[in-house]
């Protein structure tokens, strides 16, 4: 099985997926205009960081696109995986900072916070990056067998789609599903709020949307990126 098939599969089948939108996706991407693209540059972070912008500029500009999940079967260890995101601050509209965070059941970790700017109206909105691999650090929810990135890089809705609010960020929120009804939603809605919950045993906020990934405090200042 394939890097990306193997990525699916998990998002699609794995109970510790909390997210029932992300399954519904999973079972057929090409419907909701979700790209599944393997990245094959050599684990270099700016090798990557390049192949990735590429990527994704090239679906900013295709409208047929929505979202898009980037599989890096090169990147297999936490340290690597976080080098390569950091790279992404070098390479035009994206932008990576980072911040503490502290759960005393868990340890100490340092979250980085992976955005790229997309079109809006007359402007550009941050469009935030949500990372997944087999790193015991993640949350439950982001432990996928392989390690993977997933970003929305289609037209944002003017408002949120969750709390109807004036869009100021994107997110994978942001995916029209065509659902048939308000009602329907909400009961995914719902069904995705007791998954999380069954998944993270309780609150954690490794898991947050706004946090890409986490890494330890000693992955941090060995690549510099301690907050």
């Amino acid at each position: 099985m394939s890097p990306e098939k193997q990525y699916m599969a998990w998002r699609r089948t794995q109970p510790d997926v909390g997210c029932a939108f992300a399954r519904l996706i999973a079972a057929g991407p090409e419907k909701y205009g979700q790209h599944i693209i393997p990245v094959s540059s050599p684990p270099a972070p700016s090798e990557v960081a390049k192949e990735v912008a590429e990527i994704v500029t090239k679906l900013i500009s295709d409208k047929s696109a929505a979202a898009v999940a980037l599989v890096f079967p090169q990147l297999t260890t936490l340290e690597s995986t976080a080098a390569a995101m950091l790279a992404l601050d070098e390479e035009p509209q994206w932008g990576v900072t980072t911040s503490k965070v502290q759960e005393p059941p868990l340890g100490e970790f340092t979250a980085l916070h992976v955005v790229r700017e997309i079109p809006f109206e007359a402007r550009s909105c941050p469009s935030e990056a949500l990372v997944f691999g087999d790193f015991p650090e993640f949350p439950p929810t982001r432990r996928s067998p392989v390690t993977a990135l997933e970003l929305f890089v289609g037209e944002l809705r003017p408002r949120g789609p969750l709390d109807d609010k004036p869009t100021t960020k994107g997110n994978l929120a942001h995916i029209e599903l065509n659902l048939p009804t308000h009602e329907a939603f909400q009961r995914m809605w719902n069904k995705s709020i007791e998954l999380r919950a069954m998944s993270l045993g309780g609150q954690d906020n490794r898991a947050k949307a706004k946090v890409s990934m986490v890494v330890t405090p000693a992955i941090a200042e060995k690549l510099g990126c301690a907050p």
